[in-house]
C-alpha cells in the first residue's frame, strides 16, 4: 500500500519542530542515551532551529559548521542526531521530502591515553565524588565503555563463577556497541566489596543510577591538572594502550574491549606492541 504523505503530513515547518517531534515521540522510547541527543540539539538549535525544513541543505549546514567552531567529531555527532530526526519525520509522513544531511570527513581516532601518574592523580581527586571514583576505578580495571559501566547492575556480577557480564538484556541491546564478559581480578573483587550498597547499580550517586557526570568529571579533571581533552573514553584507550605495551596479545585486548572485529584493535593499537614489525625491520639493510 502506498502511503499518502500529504494526508499524514502535520506541517512540521521548522527544523526545530521536526527535531522536537523526533525527541518527544520517538527517541525517548528507542535511544540508548536520550540526553546526549537532547544536548546535541540544544547546541544546534541557535543556528538551525528557526530554519524552514525545506531550506535545510548543504549551504545552511555549512553555515552552522562555520559558526559552531568545535571539533569535526562533535559536529558529526550533532549532525547525526539531526539526520536521524529528519529521516524519522519523513518515514512518519511529518515532512514530505527526505533531506540528506551531509557530514564532515571523519576525524582521526583520538590517541590520548594517561600515564600511571595521571591515573593516580585522577583517582585521588575523584575521591570527593564517590560515583566518579567508582567509575574511574572500574574503567581502569576492565576497559569497558562509559555506558556499560554506569549501567552495570549487581545481578550481573557473578561472584561464584568469577566474572562480570557487562551485557544487558532488553530491546536496545542489539543496538549497543560491544560489551564484554570480564573475569574478576583480585583488585576488582576488593573494589566491588568496597562498593557494596543497597542500590541496584554498582556505580550510583546516593543510590540512584548515574546518567550524567559531566560537571563532576570536569571538576576532577581540572583538579588533577589534566587537559579538557581527557574524557571518560580516554580511560578505555589507556587500558588498551597499557596492555598492548605490556605484551598482551592483540586478540585478547580485542576481546576485552569487545570489538566486533579484531582489525579495529590492530589498526588502533598494534603500533604500541613491543615487537611491532621488529622482525621485518631487523631484516632490512642498506647494504648493496
Amino acid at each position: 500500500m502506498t502511503v499518502d504523505r500529504k494526508a499524514t503530513n502535520t506541517k512540521l515547518t521548522t527544523t526545530d519542530m521536526a527535531v522536537q517531534s523526533y525527541l518527544e515521540k520517538h527517541i525517548g522510547h528507542k535511544a540508548i542515551d536520550v540526553q546526549r541527543a537532547e544536548i546535541a540539539w540544544e547546541n544546534m538549535r541557535p543556528y538551525l532551529g528557526d530554519l524552514p525544513v525545506e531550506e535545510l541543505n548543504g549551504h545552511t549546514i555549512n553555515q552552522y559548521v562555520a559558526q559552531r567552531k568545535v571539533s569535526a567529531g562533535t559536529i558529526n555527532r550533532e549532525l547525526g542526531v539531526l539526520s536521524a530526526a529528519i529521516r524519522w519525520c519523513y518515514t512518519q509522513g511529518y515532512i514530505s521530502q527526505l533531506i540528506i544531511v551531509p557530514r564532515l570527513p571523519s576525524p582521526p581516532p583520538r590517541q590520548r591515553w594517561l600515564s600511571k601518574e595521571e591515573c593516580s592523580s585522577l583517582l585521588r581527586e575523584a575521591r570527593r565524588y564517590p560515583h566518579v571514583f567508582a567509575f574511574i576505578a572500574i574503567a581502569l580495571l576492565t576497559g569497558q565503555r562509559r555506558e556499560a559501566i554506569l549501567g552495570l547492575t549487581r545481578d550481573r556480577v557473578f561472584w561464584d563463577e568469577g566474572f562480570i557480564d557487562f551485557n544487558e538484556d532488553g530491546p536496545l541491546c542489539e543496538r549497543r556497541k560491544g560489551r564484554a564478559v570480564v573475569p574478576i581480578s583480585g583488585e576488582m573483587k576488593s573494589l566491588l566489596i568496597a562498593l557494596q550498597s543497597d542500590s541496584l547499580y554498582i556505580v550510583n550517586n546516593n543510590g540512584r543510577r548515574v546518567r550524567d557526570m559531566r560537571k563532576a568529571w570536569s571538576k576532577v579533571i581540572e583538579a588533577a591538572g589534566l587537559e579538557k581533552d581527557v574524557t571518560p573514553h580516554t580511560l578505555r584507550h589507556t587500558v588498551a594502550t597499557r596492555l598492548v605495551r605490556d605484551g598482551v596479545p592483540l586478540i585478547e585486548v580485542s576481546k576485552l574491549l569487545a570489538h566486533k572485529d579484531s582489525r579495529i584493535t590492530e589498526k588502533t593499537y598494534a603500533k604500541f606492541a613491543p615487537d611491532y614489525l621488529r622482525n621485518a625491520t631487523d631484516n632490512l639493510t642498506i647494504a648493496a
